[in-house]
């Protein structure tokens, strides 16, 4: 399969791609890196454990409408803060859409990220096969990738550039029926929410899950109207349950 193929629905079939294994990615709440107090900004991150044990943090600001990066590297001599911080993704992230962002790194000129999410469908690489995934293009600065991610969590599986392709083994991900994040079947409010989060939906929803980001559930429920006040504060995936499929959305708990 080309992986310049763009769509609906797409297989692309790398089996046959030689990719580097760069590590692990796990994704962690800032409670549970040592990062917490020096970035209070982010409340979010992914620890990269490299092949050979080196590991670093890119930590991350997530909002129910921004996914955007605070810093990179963080844990070696390279660690490098944003002063205009770089757009990953933005929600509701839809096929067709493209954004651009400007951002700046402490002690660098300002430079301009452009992001498509130009396909969806199914990867297989040469030891997995991953369904419900989306394919992004960036043109960073005239720096291509196309990435491949997850959507419940948000996880990067696969990457494609000048330099080769990469691949990430995931140390935390949900498994289970197809889903997308959708605002179609169901919507909530108040979003961020403190005490109670509401459910308006819009076809028949059988339960819902709350998960937080590394993909744990964190309780089940029927109820429209979410009693929240016993999580942790930071972002957490609203999964709903309907007879036509799984859908998730986002919402951060205050």
């Amino acid at each position: 399969s080309n992986i310049t193929i763009t769509g609906e629905n797409v297989l692309w079939d790398l089996s046959s791609t030689t990719a580097t294994l760069a590590g692990t990615a796990e994704f962690l709440d800032m409670a549970d890196t040592p990062y917490e107090s020096e970035y209070p900004e982010a409340n979010f991150a992914m620890k990269f454990t490299q092949t050979g044990g080196a590991t670093n943090y890119s930590l991350f600001s997530l909002t129910s409408s921004l996914f955007v990066e605070v810093a990179q590297e963080v844990g070696t001599p390279n660690a490098t803060s944003f002063i205009n911080y770089r757009t990953t993704m933005v929600f509701p992230f839809t096929y067709n859409m493209s954004y651009s962002d400007i951002y700046q790194k402490e002690n660098q000129e300002e430079k301009t990220v452009t992001n498509t999410y130009d396909g969806y469908g199914s990867l297989i690489t040469n030891d997995s096969t991953f369904d419900n995934v989306v394919r992004t293009y960036k043109n960073d600065n005239g720096n291509t990738y196309v990435d491949w991610w997850r959507t419940s969590p948000l996880v990067p599986i696969f990457e494609a550039s000048g330099d080769g392709f990469i691949l990430w083994e995931l140390t935390s991900v949900t498994t289970g029926e197809r889903e997308m994040q959708s605002n179609l079947i169901f919507q909530m409010y108040p979003n961020p929410a403190t005490n109670r989060l509401n459910i308006i939906n819009k076809e028949l929803i059988s339960k819902i899950e709350i998960i937080n980001m590394a993909g744990q559930l964190q309780f089940t429920t029927t109820q429209s109207s979410i009693d929240v006040t016993m999580l942790s504060k930071g972002a957490y995936f609203v999964k709903a349950f309907s007879e036509k499929g799984t859908y998730s959305q986002i919402f951060i708990k205050e």
